[in-house]
């Protein structure tokens, strides 16, 4: 069997899909939502966060069972019901125009799956087993929580920062990878703004007057 092709998908203001309106459908619209998908939810009963959802607009909101309700609108569907029969009809109706289907449980009906994933800001880091076994990828997802913490979404939006002044203020290719490779150490990650900030222009200052290039030999 192919291995599956990892992708970041763009999604937003992309009209997506989910039908059902329980736990795990509402997982998978608060992920969208956050992702700038515009969501349709498509289901006869919700979660009370659905519900808020739609009325504060954030939602579209159609409080009805699927029944072959037209998907070829949709970037994506999620079919995240608690009744196969119905996870089937929703498989049927995107397979029909060649959409992309995800069915919660069904790794064998879904032409993309979603990763168990951590978010550090910008740092987004997933795990897949492609369906093999989603607790291997929980578990792992919980070690990679521990070993990049919060810390790392002030660092991302640093190396960013600095990436850019690096790009405008300094002109050789090879000393630019040498500032980027020391900008790695983990000494920035755990120091204060503050101090990546001050620890950055001192290293820039460095390769700049030549003092880099005599530490780096």
């Amino acid at each position: 069997m192919p291995s599956h092709y990892p992708i970041m998908l763009e999604l937003t203001g992309r009209a997506c899909l989910v039908v059902g309106g329980g736990e795990v459908a509402t997982r998978k619209i608060e992920s969208l939502l956050h992702a700038g998908a515009y969501v349709t939810v498509i289901t006869p009963e919700a979660q009370p966060a659905v519900i808020q959802w739609a009325q504060e607009g954030v939602i579209k909101l159609i409080q009805e069972p699927y029944t072959n309700q037209d998907v070829s609108d949709y970037t994506l569907v999620v079919a995240a019901t608690n009744i196969p029969e119905v996870n089937l009809t929703v498989y049927e109706a995107v397979k029909a125009v060649g959409g992309w289907i995800n069915i919660v449980d069904r790794p064998d009906l879904c032409n993309f799956i979603v990763p168990s994933t951590i978010q550090r800001g910008k740092l987004v880091i997933s795990v897949s087993t492609s369906g093999a076994s989603p607790s291997l990828a929980r578990k792992l997802r919980k070690q990679l929580e521990e070993q990049f913490d919060e810390a790392y979404e002030s660092y991302v939006d640093f190396l960013a920062e600095i990436r850019r002044q690096v790009l405008t203020d300094v002109v050789q290719p090879e000393v630019r990878r040498r500032i980027f490779r020391k900008l790695l150490d983990d000494t920035y990650v755990h120091a204060t703004e503050e101090e990546r900030y001050q620890m950055a222009a001192a290293l820039i200052a460095g390769y700049q007057s030549g003092d880099g290039e005599q530490g780096r030999q």
